[in-house]
């Protein structure tokens, strides 16, 4: 009688529901796959925005009507260049600022479903975060030849185990799952 009830179809499911073992551990570490996206995206968003505000402050000009006085004097150049390129960061910080304050992470991790959190799995503070986190992975790039060697060994670093780049480890921060991390998000902090 009992193989009747084990294979009648129509019987309910005897399953456990259990929660997964990966939320029951804490936060899950995003895939360098999904890291490495969310960088392009941010790129290209951010491109979105900073370019066309170097050409209203006065980029268009220097390709269209090129002064040949200026062209005779690059710092001239390089200084209107400047001038022209700072609205467009100065936004884009902004931007990016206010998206790791209120979610934890820039505006790419935030459409690809990743967040930013300490290595304990709570929430990082948007100091950390700008001035640690963001300052170790920016300023030591823009320093001639060296610069580029950081980049590349802070962004190779991330094949290790921990999935922490030099910039992360430095900071004290994961790169998780925003589903993983909800007890790390503004709103939670505000809960408690």
């Amino acid at each position: 009688m009992s193989d009747l009830i084990d294979n009648n179809r129509f019987a309910p499911p005897k399953a456990e529901l259990v929660e997964p073992a990966s939320l029951a551990e804490g936060p899950v570490l995003a895939g360098r796959g999904l890291r490495f996206v969310a960088v392009l995206l941010d790129g290209l968003l951010m491109s979105l925005i900073a370019y066309p505000l170097f050409f209203v402050f006065g980029g268009s000009s220097m390709f269209m009507h090129p002064d040949a006085a200026a062209m005779q004097d690059p710092f001239a150049m390089m200084r209107a260049m400047f001038v022209a390129m700072v609205p467009g960061y100065i936004v884009v910080v902004i931007i990016q600022a206010w998206c790791l304050h209120a979610y934890g992470g820039t505006l790419a991790k935030k459409i690809m479903g990743l967040r930013i959190v300490r290595t304990d799995g709570s929430r990082a503070g948007f100091v950390r975060l700008f001035f640690g986190r963001g300052a170790a992975a920016v300023l030591p790039s823009c320093i001639p030849l060296l610069g580029s060697l950081w980049a590349l060994v802070d962004s190779l670093l991330i094949f290790r185990e921990s999935r922490q780049c030099l910039h992360d480890q430095i900071a004290d921060t994961l790169v998780v799952t925003a589903a993983s991390s909800q007890g790390a998000s503004l709103e939670a902090t505000r809960a408690r």
